[in-house]
């Protein structure tokens, strides 16, 4: 099947493309040219709702709105082909509409002859007039688009109860002067165009806009569209303000089932291997012309191409070449099957060569398409191959090229070079089998050049951030930053200047080479472990040959040591780094990669998307009700206070960040919450603390208590009544504790306290007593001038009595003991449970600083690694030339004493796109 503009008869497709891609791509012309031109339509319904019978599948485009109708033959909630390998249709979809507007067309199973007709219905709103009002929406909350966000699902979730209302007989009109239309609805051009053009809506006394007298399909429609747009728009909304009856369930796998086309054979790729397709590439359009997914079996594959012989039994035919051709080119990307090169070999016996793969493969090695292949000896076109395969590195690169030496040495049917051919494809995937095993082979470490061992934790972190590390890696592309040096970037409202810009794009080009050294140094250090397996010794033991190590360029140091102004920082002028260096370091690294992107015009980049949030500040004066109007503030990172203890949880921390401060002597208090949270989290822990009598800094070596998962849900309002119970719990561990401080001896110490003063008193007279029961004691004390009658009856009074009150506060204190450990363990079970939401975070790196004073001391850094394939998780430790695997333990310390190595900064992902986000692999 085909969407084609004519009447021909296609070639089959089989079942599976046909519902995957071919439905996907049939477009209405006069739609396509409103949308980007590699649109696939998604197929989606409102949650709840069903449109589909029993011989009938119907469902609306995403992103378009165009409207498919498919109806079948036959019924059944499933209609699936009597051969084994599914349905394998012929037919035509035109993109022309007709008269009504519709675009139609028909397929029937040459196998079972199951007929389905499909309508495909250009939709009410056209796709530019949406676009229009999605970008002006956006635009004025450039800063926020969130915010952006809300006032568009506002807008079009207004629209959508006006055109309820109307399909309801509800004719009153929408006056645009009325405050709560204009703030709902804002009338700007983009909305009343949307109004006028896609509604309908007419405009009346020049204040009032009139719902369409005739309110039949078009408007139900229209209807329905609003309530699909606003569903695709709230998916950028935080899960809390998601209106539940505009969620959108996906239909293509429903689809799929109703056509019974979903349990074909799925090719079993290997880790590692990609596929080297991608649109418009020579290998999607080989899985374009045999009509098979792109992840078909082997054996899938084969059948398509068997099935459309059968139809076509010319052997040397324009169609029967071109069939090859595809057949040869995706055997080529694979790592076939003996059933799919068997069928490649046959079918070349037959006197098949892929010309087209072999005008692919002559380019590549040869730089001219046309060159005649039959006339290079076997010899000069394997020196050209080596020479070719020397120039590059990469795996997929490599692989490429061993696909192009097959296809020449095919179309040579040279079987010597044909064999050479083999055995280097097959080298190669087995190298790159081996070298993706980066749970085996460590990163690699970076050389301490000076005093460095802070920034090399820097680069280590930014390395193992995945988007950072891919744009980096990019440079060069001529698109993802300013290459071309272009003026007008701004940075805070000021354009940059030339050198400005090219001083960034220095940085990022030496960031490039130390990423890719980082990459093939890892690569060359698992090939040499490979060409040593049997030599003794762990291979890659620290100091050993497989050990390499990565010298960062001195004039990268500079430019990230050096605060904007050109002075350089105090890292580099002492032998150690102070620790609130870090927000300089990272502030003049996120500001080069910032300087280094094309010319903006929103004010906005990748990079503060990536590592930006923002938040609300309101002030309250507490002598007056009324609040100060909120302002907004960006931050790169929180900067939390230890508390004045020997332990204390970052979860402690956070909430004492958010709690309420009061700022000012006129008890004026300062609130905020957070607005949006970027995917990647910097937390300072500030350590770093000034003595103003000593007029010297000091660190705080207190220990931290991190957790691998955080939650900021709850700071995301004012009035945390979710936070209601541990704020209970809070106040009731400071009541217990408040009780036990009460034990202590005043200027007794810290080790003293009540119950072992009561117990050395109670000690002391039952001493007395056993005294003043000796003879001889009493003798002396009848002796003795007004000396007490009753010694013995008064200590033992005295006893008695310290006894009874040791009892009672012993009882108190043991229950006050297990009541502050219950509460503990209450307060920690709520740190533990995070729901994994927009605001739930998953720890990446830790920045450890080992030292008692900020002046001196050393750096390492703790990075999580995480192996997709295993689904396992292990901690690396960084430190400068060496990296090593440790157990959490070092990380996740539950409590401690004061030591001098402790976490100074954090690096949290977002737990919802931590697979995309933190990554240490190749």
């Amino acid at each position: 099947m085909g969407v084609v503009d004519s009447p021909t008869q296609s070639i089959g497709v089989v079942g599976a493309y046909f519902a995957k891609t071919q439905l996907s791509e049939w477009v209405p012309a006069n739609i396509a040219r409103q949308l980007p031109s590699q649109h696939r339509h998604i197929w989606v319904r409102l949650s709840g709702t069903t449109n589909n019978s029993a011989n009938g599948w119907q469902a609306t485009c995403r992103d378009c709105m165009c409207q498919c109708r498919l109806t079948a033959s036959s019924s059944g909630a499933e209609h699936s082909c009597i051969d084994q390998d599914g349905h394998h249709f012929h037919g035509t979809f035109s993109s022309i509409p007709n008269s009504t507007g519709e675009c139609s067309g028909s397929t029937r199973c040459c196998k079972c002859g199951l007929s389905v007709t499909g309508t495909l219905r250009p939709p009410v709103l056209m796709p530019e007039i949406v676009q229009s009002l999605e970008r002006t929406r956006l635009l004025l909350h450039s800063h926020h688009p969130t915010q952006g966000t809300r006032d568009l699902v506002t807008t079009i979730s207004t629209l959508y109860k006006i055109t309820k209302n109307a399909c309801n007989g509800d004719i009153r009109p929408i006056k645009t002067d009325s405050e709560k239309p204009r703030k709902l609805l804002k009338f700007d051009p983009s909305c009343i165009r949307l109004l006028e053009e896609g509604l309908g809506f007419q405009l009346r006394l020049q204040t009032e806009y009139h719902p369409p007298s005739d309110t039949g399909v078009r408007l139900e429609r229209a209807q329905d569209e609003l309530a699909l747009i606003a569903g695709r728009m709230q998916r950028k909304l935080p899960e809390s303000e998601r209106v539940a009856g505009l969620l959108l369930e996906y239909d293509g796998e429903q689809l799929a089932r109703w056509l019974g086309a979903h349990a074909y054979e799925r090719r079993q790729q290997q880790a590692g291997l990609a596929i080297l397709a991608g649109s418009g590439t020579a290998v999607d359009d080989a899985y374009r012309r045999l009509g098979v997914p792109e992840d078909a079996s082997d054996a899938v594959v084969a059948w398509a191409y068997r099935r459309q012989v059968e139809e076509d039994p010319e052997t040397g035919g324009p169609l029967a070449q071109r069939r090859y051709d595809c057949l040869s080119t995706i055997c080529a990307v694979r790592t076939s099957s003996d059933e799919l090169l068997a069928l490649v070999d046959s079918e070349r016996d037959r006197g098949l060569v892929a010309s087209a793969a072999v005008h692919s493969a002559c380019a590549a090695l040869f730089g001219d398409p046309h060159l005649d292949i039959s006339a290079v000896d076997p010899d000069t076109l394997r020196e050209v191959f080596l020479a070719r395969l020397s120039d590059t590195h990469k795996t997929e690169a490599r692989m490429e090229l061993a696909a192009h030496l097959a296809i020449l040495a095919c179309a040579k049917r040279d079987q010597k070079l044909e064999d050479y051919a083999a055995e280097v494809k097959l080298g190669i995937e087995t190298q790159v089998v081996e070298k993706i095993n980066t749970w085996v082979q460590l990163p690699i470490g970076l050389a301490n050049i000076g005093n460095t061992c802070y920034l090399n934790c820097m680069l280590q972190c930014l390395f193992s951030i995945l988007p950072i590390r891919n744009a980096v890696l990019r440079f060069g592309d001529k698109v993802t930053w300013n290459e071309a040096c272009e003026l007008g970037r701004r940075d805070s409202g000021r354009v940059l200047k030339e050198d400005e810009v090219k001083t960034a794009l220095k940085f990022v080009a030496l960031l490039r080479t130390l990423f890719e050294s980082l990459v093939e140094k890892r690569v060359e250090a698992w090939s040499a472990t490979l060409a040593n397996k049997g030599s003794s010794g762990y291979p890659l033991a620290i100091g050993s040959p497989m050990f390499p190590v990565v010298t960062p360029d001195r004039e990268l140091a500079d430019m990230l040591l050096t605060t904007p102004s050109g002075q350089s920082s105090s890292l580099q002028q002492r032998s150690g780094f102070q620790q609130q260096d870090v927000d300089e370091c990272m502030a003049q690294c996120v500001s080069l990669l910032d300087h280094a992107l094309p010319p903006n015009y929103d004010n906005s980049s990748w990079i503060e998307q990536l590592l930006a949030g923002h938040l609300e500040i309101t002030t309250t004066d507490g002598s007056s009700p009324t609040k100060e109007p909120p302002t907004k503030e960006a931050f790169v990172n929180l900067s939390l206070n230890l508390p004045a203890a020997e332990s204390a949880d970052i979860n402690e921390c956070l909430d004492a960040f958010f709690a309420p401060t009061e700022v000012t002597s006129d008890s004026r208090v300062r609130s905020s919450r957070i607005l949006d949270a970027p995917p990647v989290l910097c937390i300072q822990v500030q350590r770093v603390q000034f003595d103003m009598a000593k007029m010297q800094a000091f660190k705080i070596n207190s220990h931290l208590r991190l957790r691998s998962q955080i939650s900021l849900t709850r700071f995301t309002g004012f009035e945390r009544g979710g936070d209601s119970r541990l704020e209970e719990l809070r106040q009731k561990l400071e009541c217990i504790d408040q009780r036990l401080r009460t034990l202590a001896l005043p200027a007794a110490g810290n080790d003293c306290d009540v119950l072992g003063a009561l117990e050395r008193v109670q000690a002391f007279m039952d001493g007395v007593g056993q005294w003043a029961q000796l003879d001889a004691a009493q003798q002396l004390l009848a002796e003795l001038p007004q000396a007490p009658d009753s010694v013995m009856e008064t200590a033992r009074s005295i006893s008695l009595q310290l006894n009874s009150l040791s009892s009672v506060l012993g009882d108190s204190k043991r229950q006050w003991d297990v009541e502050r450990a219950e509460t503990l363990s209450e307060i920690n079970s709520i740190y533990e449970t995070v729901e994994v939401d927009s605001m739930a975070y998953t720890l990446h790196a830790v920045f450890i600083h080992s030292g008692m004073t900020p002046e001196f001391g050393h750096y390492w850094i703790y990075v999580r690694d995480y192996d997709r394939g295993q689904g396992q998780v292990r901690w690396l430790k960084f430190n400068d030339s060496y990296v090593t695997v440790v157990d959490e333990s070092e990380i996740f310390k539950n409590g401690g004493v004061e030591e001098a190595a402790n976490p100074y900064y954090l690096v949290y992902a977002r737990t919802l796109d931590v697979d995309g986000i933190a990554d240490l692999g190749v």
